[in-house]
C-alpha cells in the first residue's frame, strides 16, 4: 500500500494535535468553587475556611458568615490583595491550622463538634501570632471574615443600613424671623 506524503503529513498533524489536547481533556476540574490566580486551595481547604466562618459568625435569626460566602471573600482578598510572602504565610498557616486541629481533635476542623472548634479557637486566640503560624492564619482569616460580613449587601441593607450621605438636605424650609434686640 502506497501512502501519499501529503496524506501522511495531515495524519501526523491531526494525531499530534490530538495528543497535545489530550492532557487538557483528561485533567480534573479544579475542586475550588472560585478561580484563584496566586494561591492554590482545594475543596477541603475551602470547606475548612467555611467551617471557620460558620464558627465565628453562626447562623441565627440572621444569616451567618458561611451563608454570605465570606470564606470565598477571604480567599479572594488573600489572592488579590496580599503580597506573595503574605500569601505563602497564609497558606502555611492554613496547613498548620489543619494539622493542629487534626492533632488536637483527631479529625479535621470540618468534622469537629462546635465545642471542639471553640476550644481550638480560644487556644489560638491566646497564642502569639508572631510565632505560631496557625494563630497567624486564624487572626488573618478572622479579620477577612468579619470584614466580608460587615461589608456584605445583607448586613448593609438589613442589619445596619448604610447611608451614602448621612444627613438630609431640605431645600425649602420656612425661616422664622429673628426678633430684634435693643441694647
Amino acid at each position: 500500500m502506497l501512502v501519499n506524503r501529503r496524506t501522511a503529513l495531515k495524519q501526523v498533524l491531526v494525531v499530534s494535535a490530538g495528543l497535545a489536547l489530550l492532557p487538557s481533556c483528561l485533567r480534573k476540574p479544579s475542586p475550588a468553587s472560585i478561580s484563584l490566580k496566586n494561591i492554590a486551595v482545594d475543596a477541603e481547604g475551602e470547606s475548612m475556611l467555611a467551617a471557620l466562618a460558620d464558627t465565628l459568625i453562626p447562623t441565627t435569626a440572621t444569616p451567618g458568615a458561611k451563608d454570605l460566602n465570606t470564606h470565598l471573600f477571604t480567599l479572594t482578598m488573600v489572592d488579590d490583595c496580599l503580597r506573595k510572602e503574605d500569601q505563602e504565610k497564609f497558606m502555611a498557616g492554613m496547613k498548620a491550622f489543619s494539622d493542629l486541629c487534626e492533632k488536637k481533635n483527631g479529625h479535621s476542623f470540618v468534622k469537629s463538634s462546635p465545642a471542639e472548634r471553640e476550644s481550638l479557637l480560644k487556644e489560638l486566640e491566646a497564642a502569639d501570632a508572631g510565632k505560631d503560624a496557625a494563630a497567624s492564619f486564624y487572626r488573618s482569616a478572622k479579620h477577612f471574615i468579619i470584614t466580608g460580613y460587615t461589608n456584605s449587601e445583607y448586613y448593609l441593607t438589613k442589619v445596619q443600613v448604610y447611608e451614602l450621605v448621612p444627613a438630609r438636605y431640605h431645600g425649602s424650609v420656612p425661616v422664622k424671623p429673628i426678633p430684634k434686640r435693643t441694647a
